[in-house]
């Protein structure tokens, strides 16, 4: 009896990477990505929302540069908005698994997504993993800090339910056929915000404890915008009371709980401003600290 042996396929990763106007970050956020090894195929999918500057120029020279990798280019001839862009790219993506990497952003481990992938392919249970990240300030290294350091290691739904995003994007990953788009989805500025929860609703998150990637923050990040800060409450109350939806009430009190909290403040009193007066006197001997280090 004729027995055939076939090779075993190694799992598909898709990194998505989503960029505008980023030629002086671009470079360095694709180098993370390209230096990748481990146990697995890798594809590429970059969708550039129309920049007006050289990250065109820059992201075909690295592809050339790195012709031995699948890289999927989309350089899109009009403007799509930052959700829409990220939504296009998702649904590029052909993996088992899907890395994020914004076009500013940058990873720092070349192991990092055999590590996350590792985690995944030994506990089918889980949905996603994530690990620290550093917070760099551009022109303020002082502030630098790590992102997610103080949540738990294991994420799940309830967890999720927070004034704030306890992952950070570069350092999300994930099973592709957990991904789904709500019809509100599109509709308001934060993806991120919303897409772990999303994800959770088919199981938790667990963190590799490194720090594997870089989130820049800078002046033309979209969390600096004008629009952003303005509405940010108003933004973050209706993708909760969304995600309440999709989750069909499961977790209402909890949502109801931090939408209350986001909705009423308490009240800043001496004590808060006098707080805010030594935070910032804080961050003047943290600029003092770090130029006599440097």
């Amino acid at each position: 009896m004729k027995t055939e042996v076939t090779e075993k396929r190694l799992p598909l990763i898709s990194v998505c990477m989503i960029t505008y106007n980023h030629e002086a970050y671009i470079e360095q956020a694709l180098d993370g990505i390209f230096m990748q090894t481990g146990p697995f195929d890798l594809e590429v999918i970059i969708s550039d929302d129309c920049s007006l500057d050289d990250t065109k120029k820059i992201i075909q020279r690295k592809i050339i540069q790195n012709n031995n990798i699948t890289v999927k280019y989309f350089p899109q001839e009009s403007n799509l908005g930052i959700i829409e862009n990220f939504v296009f790219a998702l649904k590029q993506c052909t993996g088992k698994y899907i890395s994020i990497c914004e076009g500013d952003d940058y990873w720092l481990d070349n192991k990092k997504l055999e590590k996350q992938m590792s985690l995944l392919e030994n506990d089918k249970e889980l949905v996603g993993s994530f690990h620290f990240v550093k917070v760099q300030f551009e022109g303020k290294p002082y502030l630098s800090n790590i992102y997610c350091e103080e949540v738990p290691e294991i994420l799940c739904t309830e967890d999720l339910i927070a004034k704030r995003s306890l992952m950070h994007t570069s350092s999300l990953f994930f099973r592709k056929d957990a991904l789904v788009f709500p019809e509100w989805y599109t509709s308001f500025l934060s993806g991120d915000f919303s897409l772990s929860s999303i994800l959770s609703k088919c199981g938790c998150f667990k963190r590799v404890n490194e720090v594997m990637s870089v989130y820049r923050v800078h002046e033309y990040g979209v969390t600096n915008t004008k629009d952003y800060n303005i509405n940010n409450t108003n933004l973050k109350v209706l993708i909760l009371k969304n995600l309440n939806i999709f989750h069909e009430y499961k977790y209402n009190e909890k949502f109801e709980k931090v939408i209350s909290e986001l909705l009423n403040p308490p009240k800043r009193s001496n004590i808060f401003v006098q707080f805010r007066r030594k935070l910032k006197l804080g961050i003047v001997i943290k600029r003092v600290k770090y130029w006599m280090n440097n």
